[in-house]
């Protein structure tokens, strides 16, 4: 019998799924190495019978330790441990802090008996509602996909993407000032298929990833996967600071550096045009790549102007993300890349590794959608509709919470990043207003390490003008009974938390 399954702390009675236990309790003896390279792992039947789970369970289990490339499966053996540096993963793995992140961000909102109905004031999401979604209009361009193409419509795609759809994309990022040919398009499943794509094509384990501090969670967990080591950097009012950011890069020598300039993700902090050449300027000079998600810089609600790092790539050091799901139908899973033509085949055969392509149906009928014009008009309803949002969520800040919390309003973008008092936790205010059907996203859930708990992100993608209203006045109510949202014992690590 495999003793060691025994050393892994399966409980029912834990709020986590049990198949996080699971993987997360293997995941940790790859890491200690008491599993090591070739290492068989038990039959499917036989851990689920020791461990007294379903098998299914079992199985879920390790199919998160092979997508993270932890275990192979080879048919009729079994499955194996197919990481050979136990030392990097010891080193990117027993993070405790990020592992209570993962496992927060791994338990559903049903866990809290919260169920995200039409009457949910979803502060959490980042995703538009369902009411702003053009289904007419794409109803139309998918019909005359299916007219015109017939079964053609539903064949492979190259795996670069559909080449009148890269054509579409290289006009859109013109926009943005962006000069790129459909040549160096990639079409992808969204910004976080881009990201994994990004990560798996050119990173190795133990390279070094520097990100902002906070960001976007899912862009941590692909570099973590890759065996990688990552390192924050405290983001000021216009960005990462500079001087600490080249003393950082000359003490690490990152292969990656992972930044949102504009309306970031969860701060809505943008960057200066000054920030963004000098970090151009530190590409060339110390030799790395830097992978930008431009996150939703169509909502700028001022004057300033919007301007993206790709735009000043005169070196081809940028790998530029644009994803819909933000700013328009998150369910089709689409977007692009603009990728240096030094690695281009490289990320293609990743795109070719992971899914083949993405869904031909899909981008010939958003490619029809652009051809007609339909792009445009719908962000000019979308951009009137949540400056509507961003104004009414702006005042409610400004003259009704001024006192109580800290809050930079950004000049655009769908998130507004919050500052409770001193001492006051988000997770309990967290609590407090699920029990009235409200929801936001905790703002520990951004960090790398060290959280910091009074912080929390408002979004305005998925909520009406009238929700806000509700919202937030039930909000400030919790958040001025300040006595009963205090936690000293801070978050264990097994809290219930919503997946943004």
């Amino acid at each position: 019998m495999d003793n060691w399954i025994h050393q892994m702390n399966i409980d029912n009675n834990k709020t986590s799924h049990l198949y996080i236990q699971i993987y997360c309790g293997i995941k940790q003896l790859i890491s200690s190495k008491r599993l090591k390279h070739g290492d068989r792992l038990p039959a499917v039947r036989k851990m689920a019978g020791v461990l007294n789970v379903n098998t299914v369970t079992v199985v879920k289990a390790y199919e998160l330790l092979e997508r993270d490339e932890l275990v192979i499966k080879k048919i009729g053996s079994g499955t194996y441990v197919n990481f050979e540096n136990n030392d990097i993963m010891g080193n990117v793995l027993v993070n405790d802090e990020w592992e209570k992140i993962q496992l927060r961000q791994l338990n559903q909102m049903t866990e809290r008996n919260i169920s995200i109905t039409e009457e949910t004031i979803n502060f959490a999401s980042a995703n538009p509602s369902p009411d702003l979604f053009p289904v007419d209009d794409f109803k139309e361009a998918l019909l005359e996909v299916l007219d015109r193409d017939k079964g053609f419509a539903f064949s492979y795609q190259d795996s670069r993407g559909y080449a009148p759809l890269r054509q579409r994309m290289a006009d859109l990022a013109k926009v943005n000032g962006i000069s790129a040919t459909s040549e160096e398009i990639q079409i992808i499943s969204g910004a976080q298929q881009g990201i994994d794509l990004v990560a798996k094509g050119t990173l190795q384990p133990g390279d070094t990833v520097l990100i902002e501090r906070p960001s976007y969670s899912g862009a941590i967990a692909a570099f973590y996967s890759r065996g990688s080591r990552v390192k924050d950097i405290e983001l000021t009012p216009d960005g990462i600071d500079i001087d600490l950011f080249e003393k950082t890069v000359k003490e690490s020598r990152p292969k990656l550096v992972y930044l949102m300039p504009n309306f970031q993700n969860p701060t809505g902090i943008s960057y200066t045009l000054e920030k963004l050449k000098a970090i151009i300027e530190l590409s060339e000079k110390y030799d790395f790549t830097i992978l930008e998600d431009d996150y939703v810089n169509e909502f700028a609600f001022s004057s300033s102007p919007v301007n993206t790092l790709k735009s000043l790539d005169r070196y081809q050091r940028v790998i530029y993300i644009k994803s819909f799901s933000k700013i328009f139908m998150p369910g089709l899973r689409l977007g692009y890349m603009i990728v240096p033509s030094e690695i281009y085949s490289t990320l293609v055969m990743a795109k070719q590794a992971t899914d083949i392509s993405t869904s031909g149906l899909l981008q010939r009928a958003l490619e029809r959608y652009f051809y007609h014009g339909k792009w445009d008009s719908n962000m000019k309803k979308l951009t009137n509709e949540y400056y509507k949002r961003f104004c009414a969520m702006k005042s409610i800040i400004e003259s009704d919470l001024s006192t109580e919390i800290t809050c930079r309003i950004p000049s655009g973008g769908l998130n507004f990043w919050i500052e409770l008092p001193k001492g006051i936790d988000a997770s309990l205010l967290y609590s407090k207003v699920a029990n009235k059907n409200i929801v936001f996203a905790p703002g520990s859930l951004f960090y790398l390490n060290k959280p910091i708990y009074e912080r929390l992100r408002i979004s305005i993608a998925a909520v009406s003008l009238n929700q806000i209203e509700i919202g937030m006045t039930e909000m400030i109510r919790l958040i001025r009974n300040t006595d009963k949202l205090i936690n000293t014992e801070k978050w264990s690590g097994e809290e219930k938390e919503p997946i943004l």
